[in-house]
C-alpha cells in the first residue's frame, strides 16, 4: 500500500480489493511526504476535516478506520512496513496530530494501545 498520510496513520492512500488493498496511487514516496511539513498538515486536516483532501487523501481518510481496528489485517507484508513507518513516525514526532486522529477515529481510546503495539512491533 502506497501511504501518502498517517494512516494516518496510515496516513494512506489505498484501495480496497476483495483480498486486500490495491493502491490507486502507486509511486507515492512516503518518506518526502513525512519530510515535508506542509505537505503533511494538509493530510492532516484532510484526516480531521479541517482541509480539503487531495484523491489519497480521501482514500487514507477512509480506509483508516478499518486499518487502525484490524492492525492492518488485509495488508500485504510491504503494505503493513508502510503503515508502521507512517505510525511511528507521527507518534514519535507529531504526538499532538497523532492524538487529534485517535480521538475522531477512536474517542474512547480503546484500540490505541494495540494498534501501537501492533505498529511498534518488527
Amino acid at each position: 500500500m502506497q501511504v501518502s498520510t498517517v494512516v494516518l496513520l496510515a496516513l494512506a492512500a489505498c484501495a480496497a480489493a476483495q483480498l486486500g488493498y490495491q493502491s490507486k496511487y502507486p509511486g507515492v514516496d512516503i518518506d518526502s511526504i513525512l519530510s515535508n511539513q506542509r505537505v503533511l498538515k494538509s493530510y492532516i486536516n484532510c484526516f480531521l476535516e479541517k482541509g480539503p483532501c487531495t484523491p489519497q487523501g480521501r482514500e487514507g481518510k477512509k480506509f483508516f478506520p478499518e486499518i487502525y481496528n484490524t492492525n492492518c489485517g488485509k495488508c500485504s507484508d510491504d503494505q503493513k512496513e508502510m503503515v508502521k513507518k507512517v505510525v511511528k513516525a507521527f507518534y514519535s514526532k507529531r504526538k499532538e496530530d497523532w492524538g487529534k486522529i485517535v480521538d475522531k477515529f477512536d474517542p474512547d481510546h480503546k484500540k490505541e494501545k494495540e494498534f501501537l503495539n501492533w505498529a511498534q512491533s518488527s
